[in-house]
């Protein structure tokens, strides 16, 4: 279930209510890139929820997504911050794995078709993870990022997740924006901005590559590849 943060209680509480304080902590940092995190927070726009089973992992995950999805039909630019606590002992090979799986296990039960015309192929610039009619862009981090902090935002698997289109339609003028946020990120963290970052729709971006980046500067785009998405498929598995 999907909850705002003025619902949470102590941190002390509960699970997520703990993951949630943790993941403020990381977004109020002065040098944090992202500086629309912490207005969000203030304002309780941002909604949390939890897959806290390690051997549900995949199952309680399509259903947070589903909710997600829901949310963002309502509101187009609603932002959600899923946190997933996996077995312990994880690398940053396994959790790219799990990002893998997970991304894979929601176009298998996706309720909703690939749109006519969107690109299936990872590659394609303006490609673009659909799921439940929502242009989903995934940011995913994780406790296995150590140089990149900015990836790292509790002690949970964390995914946060929004619209592509209204994110983009938000941003206004984009340029300046991103310009300004990867000036932060080179402050941030203990390395360059990743050579992922792009444009999306720029001849040389490729999305896909961005919702995982490693703590190296190695573009890879293994998550999803096109065989994954089948665009004239109508029958999904429930």
């Amino acid at each position: 279930m999907l909850v705002r943060r003025s619902t949470l209680g102590p941190a002390g509480q509960s699970r997520l209510a703990g993951l949630a304080e943790e993941f403020s902590s990381a977004i109020f940092e002065p040098s944090f890139p992202c500086t629309f995190a912490p207005r969000a927070w203030q304002r309780d726009e941002l909604l949390f929820g939890l897959a806290g089973d390690p051997a549900r992992i995949l199952p309680d995950m399509l259903a947070l997504m589903r909710e997600a999805a829901a949310a963002i039909r309502s509101h187009r630019d609603q932002v959600v911050v899923l946190f997933l606590d996996a077995a312990t002992g994880s690398t940053l090979d396994t959790e790219r794995a799990l990002g893998a799986a997970i991304l894979r296990h929601l176009r298998r039960h996706d309720r909703v078709p690939w749109p006519h015309g969107a690109p299936a192929d990872p590659m394609d610039p303006r490609w673009v993870f659909w799921f439940e009619g929502v242009d989903f862009f995934i940011n995913m981090s994780t406790p296995g990022h150590r140089r990149r902090r900015s990836r790292n935002l509790c002690s949970a698997f964390t995914l946060v997740v929004q619209s592509r289109s209204a994110f983009d339609a938000f941003a206004g003028d984009a340029d300046p924006v991103r310009a300004h946020i990867r000036s932060r990120i080179a402050a941030h963290d203990a390395m360059p901005p990743h050579p992922a970052l792009g444009a999306y729709g720029d001849p040389c971006s490729r999305e896909a590559a961005q919702y995982f980046l490693g703590d190296d500067n190695e573009i890879v785009i293994d998550l999803i590849a096109e065989a994954d998405i089948s665009p004239s498929e109508h029958a999904r598995e429930r």
